[in-house]
């Protein structure tokens, strides 16, 4: 069954038992509020009544009472009588026989009456010689504080239910084309919200099953302030990130596939010559040149290899830190002399700024030399002939070492600042513009989480044509020593 009709059936049913209580409730208890006022109305009659009795008295005027008892037969249905009866039990007016009455109201009923409170009126029910059921309301009638006798009105029954019945069954009436036209509304609103709900449910389905078909550029059109809405929103950021992954993948086949093959195409090839005859019959500097290549390529693809290793342990958050005291100021110096070969043959400027004042910071120093490495490397392929590059170190108002790697090269455009950690991210046409080979843009992302385990940040400057400036914190202080390993996840 669909989740549209399960929605619906369920919400007509929950509309059926609503409705249904709440008419036959209603019905209930409008019954209980007619009896009581009919009730009510009897008391009005009989307090009336009792008021006509004791002026009829005062004035010695029995055509008094006897027109009011008149006119209370043609007003009030059901009437079965309204008499006076004295003290001494003798009907003093109201069309029955002495002995009736002295059946129908036994002596310990009127003695009960007549000590009642003067406003006490007195509800009864009793069976006429008819088996007709009469409802009887008495109440003591008092002159100058002393009980006279007692008023009494009596109604059927049968009139009374009937009038009710009556009311009722119009009241019935209402309530049933209230309760229909409230149903056929209620199933409508119920239709059009089951819709409302699985409408973007069907079309995130549908989304869903075009991502499982490879179409990684679907997007989900629900504009909604609600749950559904967030859900839709999230979706869609999902399938954003899915052909972010998606390229990624298809980066990393690329870097590798190029990685792999420009140097193992190198090893074989010079492998091949070197075979080919035996060597003494190969020109020294051919061999030499061949063993060099082959020793570059090899260094190469280790290296590249390494680089997956190392991403993989970050984005598993296995990095291995090692903590220690380390010198900032001898590492920056003891680097930029390892590349000072380099910086001479692209007669390029190199300089130190650290101070003697920058603090020994806690942190695994053979970790730290390959983030500022990678730094200088970077720098040194994207400057040109004739540039400078520095490093320079200084305290922060955090209490943090921050060092920096300056160059005064290509620089990078704006729109990348944010991507060049990403793993494979390369600036475009970057490497056209100096030449040489192309990276595996890992250096970055594996820098970013060596100084995040470490509990740094690092961030890059840049202005395009005057160079760029990478910078890393590192805590000045830690409250741990020795192996630590880090659980941060840069990629999770």
């Amino acid at each position: 069954m669909k989740l549209k009709t399960r929605l619906s059936l369920f919400t007509i049913l929950m509309m059926t038992f609503v409705i249904l209580g709440t008419s036959i409730s209603t019905v209930y208890f409008l019954r209980l509020m007619l009896f009581d006022e009919i009730r009510n109305t009897q008391k009005n009659v009989l307090n009336n009544f009792r008021k006509v009795c004791e002026e009829a008295l005062l004035t010695h005027d029995d055509v008094l009472l006897l027109n009011y008892i008149n006119s209370l037969k043609k007003t009030v249905p059901g009437l079965v009588y309204a008499v006076f009866v004295d003290i001494d039990r003798q009907l003093v007016v109201g069309g029955r026989s002495d002995d009736a009455f002295s059946q129908i109201f036994p002596s310990f009923e009127q003695a009960k009456i007549l000590n009642n409170a003067e406003d006490k009126v007195e509800l009864n029910t009793y069976r006429t010689h008819e088996n007709a059921e009469v409802l009887d309301v008495a109440t003591r009638v008092v002159l100058d504080g002393q009980p006279y006798g007692v008023a009494r009105v009596g109604i059927l029954q049968a009139v009374i239910e009937a009038s009710v019945q009556e009311r009722t069954r119009q009241v019935q009436r209402i309530v049933l084309l209230v309760s229909g036209v409230a149903f056929t509304v209620g199933i409508l609103i119920a239709l059009f919200m089951a819709g409302q709900i699985t409408q973007p449910i069907h079309l995130l389905a549908q989304g869903a099953k075009s991502i499982g078909d490879g179409n990684l550029d679907t997007q989900i059109d629900i504009q909604r302030d609600d749950e559904i809405g967030l859900l839709a929103n999230e979706f869609n950021i999902m399938a954003v990130k899915l052909k972010e992954l998606d390229q990624l993948k298809d980066d990393f086949v690329s870097s590798v596939s190029h990685e792999l093959r420009s140097p193992l195409s190198a090893i074989s090839g010079y492998v091949e010559l070197l075979t080919t005859k035996p060597l003494e019959q190969i020109a020294v500097e051919k061999r030499t040149k061949a063993f060099n290549i082959i020793q570059e390529s090899t260094s190469r693809l280790t290296q590249f290899i390494n680089d997956i290793l190392d991403v993989a342990k970050i984005k598993s958050g296995r990095v291995e830190i090692r903590k220690g005291p380390f010198n900032v100021k001898q590492a920056g110096e003891d680097l930029l002399a390892l590349f000072a070969p380099l910086f001479d043959k692209k007669k390029i400027q190199s300089f130190s700024y650290i101070k003697d004042s920058i603090p020994i910071v806690q942190a695994d120093e053979e970790k730290v030399k390959q983030v500022i490495t990678n730094l200088i490397s970077n720098a040194y392929k994207f400057t040109p002939e004739g540039g400078a590059i520095s490093i320079s170190a200084n305290e922060d108002n955090a209490g943090n070492v921050v060092i920096s790697v300056s160059d005064t090269g290509i620089g990078i455009p704006k729109d990348y600042l944010s991507q060049v950690f990403e793993r494979f991210k390369q600036v475009p046409g970057a490497r056209e513009k100096i030449g040489g080979p192309k990276g595996t843009g890992l250096g970055l992302a594996i820098a970013k989480g060596i100084v995040e385990s470490h509990g740094g940040k690092i961030w890059v400057e840049s202005e395009m044509g005057k160079g760029s400036t990478f910078r890393f914190t590192l805590p000045k202080a830690s409250s741990t020593s020795g192996k630590e390993t880090s659980a941060a996840k840069l990629f999770g």
